[in-house]
This record gives C-alpha cells, sequence and structure tokens, in this order.
C-alpha cells in the first residue's frame, strides 16, 4: 500500500536530496511548494496596506484545510499564534467550582503547556500530576484512575514529546466525559502523522501547529479545535478584534464570532499563514491512512534496531497502537554530542532533556536511511 509513497512525495522535500532527516518532531521538512508560496509573501511586501485583501484570502482558506484535516464542522477551528495561547484562551473561560476544581496533567506532556496548567493553582485550581514509577509513559488506564467527579479539565498529549507514545485518548475522553470532566488534548506531536477525526471522537478540545507533521515553513501558527456546543457556552474573558463576529468591519464593541473564532486575538502572522498552505494541501493530498501506514513501517523497523542493542534504552513503546511518529531513546554519555556527531555525517535527530534522544522518520524517509541511522548510533557507542 505505501509502496509508491515514496516516489510520488519524496521529490517534493528538497532536504531529502541533501540529508537524512529525523528531526520532523522538532521541525518538519518544508515542501517547494512553500518556498514558492513565502516568495509570494516577500512579493506581496512591496504592497503593504494594498495586500490586505489577499492577506485575508489566504488566512481565510486555512481554516478551510484546517477543518477538512481534523474532519472538524465549519467555525470549529480557531487559529492563534502558539499552541500554549490556544491552552490559555480554554483556560481563562473555565473557574474552580465547588466539588470541581482538578485539573489532571502528565509528567509526559510538553512544558509549556505544563507550566500554563500548573499556573492554574494560582487561580484556585488543585493540579494533579501523574508520573509513572517506573520512567514507562503514563497510559490511559493511569489517567482514567485519576478522573473522578472533582475534576474540572484533563490537560493531556495525543503523542507525547517526551516518550513518542500515542495515548488510547478515546477511553480518557469517554471516562472525563462519564464525569463531567472537559478534555484538552495537546496533538501538536500527532497532527499530521495520526489520522484525527474530532467528531468521531468526541473530543472537547484539540490543539495542534503547522511546524512540525504539517511541515510549515516556521513558527508563529497553532489552532484550536473547539466542539460547537462548548464553544457556544464559553465568553472569552479576553477578546481580540480578530475574534469579533465581523472583524474585517472594525465594529466599536466586541460581539463573539459563533464557534472557534471567537477566542482568537489579534493580527496573525501572514509570513506563517503563506507558509502552512503547502504542507496541509500535501497531508491532506497524500491521505493521513496512507501517512499513518508508511510511519508505522518505519518506526517499526527503527524501534526494533535501536532495540536490538543493549546499549540503548528506548522509552517509546513498541507497540504499532501505543506509539506516534516519533521513537526517544537513551544512551550512556553525551546525547548532544551524539547529535552533533550524527549531524556531521549528514543525518538529523535532536535531543530533549527527560525525553533522550528522538528521532522521527518522515513518510519518505527510505528503509535504508532508517538502518543508516541504526548502524550510525551504534557506531558511535562503540
Amino acid at each position: 500500500m505505501t509502496a509508491a509513497f515514496v516516489p510520488q512525495f519524496r521529490p517534493r522535500f528538497p532536504i531529502f536530496a541533501e540529508r537524512s532527516y529525523f528531526a520532523t518532531q522538532c521541525l518538519g521538512p518544508v515542501l517547494a511548494e512553500t518556498y514558492d508560496d513565502l516568495h509570494a509573501y516577500v512579493a506581496s511586501l512591496a504592497s503593504r496596506s494594498r495586500a490586505l485583501p489577499q492577506y485575508v484570502e489566504r488566512f481565510e482558506e486555512l481554516f478551510v484545510l484546517l477543518e477538512r484535516l481534523l474532519a472538524a464542522p465549519s467555525g470549529s477551528v480557531a487559529i492563534m499564534g502558539c499552541a500554549t495561547s490556544c491552552h490559555a484562551a480554554i483556560a481563562a473561560c473555565l473557574h474552580p467550582l465547588p466539588g470541581r476544581r482538578r485539573i489532571v496533567i502528565s509528567a509526559d506532556d510538553f512544558h509549556s503547556t505544563r507550566y500554563l496548567w500548573q499556573a492554574q493553582a494560582r487561580r484556585g485550581f488543585a493540579v494533579a500530576d501523574l508520573r509513572s514509577p517506573d520512567d514507562r509513559p503514563v497510559d490511559a488506564e493511569a489517567m482514567i484512575g485519576a478522573i473522578r467527579e472533582d475534576v474540572a479539565v484533563v490537560g493531556v498529549s495525543l503523542v507525547s514529546p517526551r516518550t513518542g507514545a500515542l495515548l488510547d485518548v478515546a477511553s480518557v475522553i469517554a471516562a472525563a466525559r462519564q464525569a463531567g470532566a472537559l478534555v484538552v488534548l495537546d496533538a501538536y506531536q500527532a497532527v499530521g502523522a495520526v489520522p484525527i477525526d474530532v467528531t468521531r471522537l468526541d473530543a472537547d478540545v484539540v490543539i495542534g501547529g503547522v511546524h512540525k507533521w504539517l511541515s510549515g515553513s516556521g513558527t508563529g501558527l497553532a489552532f484550536m479545535y473547539v466542539r460547537p456546543e462548548l464553544a457556544a457556552r464559553l465568553d472569552p474573558p479576553f477578546p481580540g478584534w480578530v475574534g469579533d463576529r465581523d472583524y474585517t468591519t472594525f465594529q466599536p464593541s466586541f460581539t463573539p464570532a459563533p464557534g472557534a473564532r471567537r477566542f482568537m486575538q489579534g493580527t496573525p502572522s501572514f509570513e506563517a499563514v503563506y507558509g502552512a498552505r503547502a504542507g496541509l494541501r500535501y497531508v491532506l493530498a497524500a491521505g493521513l491512512d496512507r501517512i499513518r501506514a508508511r510511519s508505522l513501517e518505519l518506526t517499526a523497523l527503527l524501534h526494533a534496531g535501536l532495540a536490538a542493542d543493549p546499549r540503548i534504552r528506548v522509552r517509546t513503546p513498541s507497540s504499532a497502537a501505543a506509539r506516534g511518529g516519533t521513537v526517544c531513546f537513551e544512551v550512556d554519555g553525551d546525547m548532544s554530542a551524539i547529535v552533533a556527531r550524527l549531524a556531521d555525517a549528514g543525518i538529523d535527530i535532536d535531543f530533549r532533556p527527560g525525553a533522550g534522544l528522538r528521532a522521527s522518520p518522515h513518510p519518505v524517509a527510505t528503509e535504508d536511511e532508517v538502518r543508516a541511522l541504526i548502524h550510525a548510533v551504534r557506531d558511535l557507542l562503540a
């Protein structure tokens, strides 16, 4: 099923003609079409204010693409500057109530998201920070065990940036729904690599961004789906002009836009808007089922090759159902030095404290490149 994937799409990513790129979990590879879009943005700078209608058109196109990506209803997606801003927009609408003031988070989540939820203790929430005693990924069973009637929010990652583990999120959402809690799902490390249907998932909030598996050219653009019934109930305490019902008409007072757009605030980064379109089009054209199947083939090969060496401790689960697109592993010694040595050899991975070495085989990578990475790591350990 995936045999034709590499020749069909690999030529569209210039970096693979020069390097073996395994750092999509940090910054995804950029498409050739993205350079064309960025050249169009640079050309627009000469027009300044006359380019604004063009910017708005590009901005509106992103909503359509993101809603297709997430299988989300029209108007249920907001675009913001970063994932933490998305989390903050939701958190600001919530208040601790008698008998419902706990927030459940995980040690496996992205540190910026953890900072945001931990800070809600200053507003009267009680934060339950789940950790696995044996340094294994915090799984759905542990999260479900922490969901009680006093939980207001479950803020967790679909794919952990620290372990590469894929959460059985459907069971967590079901438990939270039964307890009356909201689930705010950080899907940044998943979206574009793992199929996400927000309606079928019955998610409350799903947050992601474009510069990893969606191959956006840079940072400064994130998005969130908000379940329409939930969005209608929430009143943004820190609104901005882009969140107004008629944001292009500059009304004197704020009227919340219907759906998720009410949470948006100021002018977006139009450079990031231009740099995001080609990656979204690629993922939609390639198909997430094909991307996922190819990703699982490559990560299975990488996981098995690394785990076969007793000097390498693989943090990512081996089960296909329990891993995203990244394999996290640790070795003794200076892991930053290993990243540098691999980069000198034309192979890109990265290192994060608490996560170890991280390698994400892009779907257009080849099996030979994966094997070369395995052998290169083993040679460096020797």
